[in-house]
């Protein structure tokens, strides 16, 4: 976490700004793995063969690839944020 104090101490508004934004997208990025995490027992326990149980099994796995599809996306704009602090 991030400390206020840095923004009182004469820091760039820009720099306060990336880190800002890099706390939103570290917080973004933990609560996708616990959304993910939650949906691959969900995708598990739906695995058994039914035609609706199937569809529901399809659109959980799909949300759980969506979620690690936006962890990759996010994890490199945190990135690009530390490298544009250091």
């Amino acid at each position: 976490m991030h400390s206020f104090a840095i923004a009182e101490s004469g820091t760039s508004a820009d720099a306060w700004a990336c880190l800002q934004a890099a706390s939103a997208v570290d917080q973004a990025i933990s609560a996708l793995n616990a959304a993910g995490a939650a949906l691959v027992g969900l995708t598990v326990d739906t695995q058994w063969q039914s035609d609706g149980v199937r569809a529901l099994h399809d659109t959980l796995a799909a949300f759980q690839t969506a979620a690690g599809v936006e962890v990759g996306r996010l994890s490199s704009r945190a990135w690009e944020l530390d490298r544009a602090l250091s």
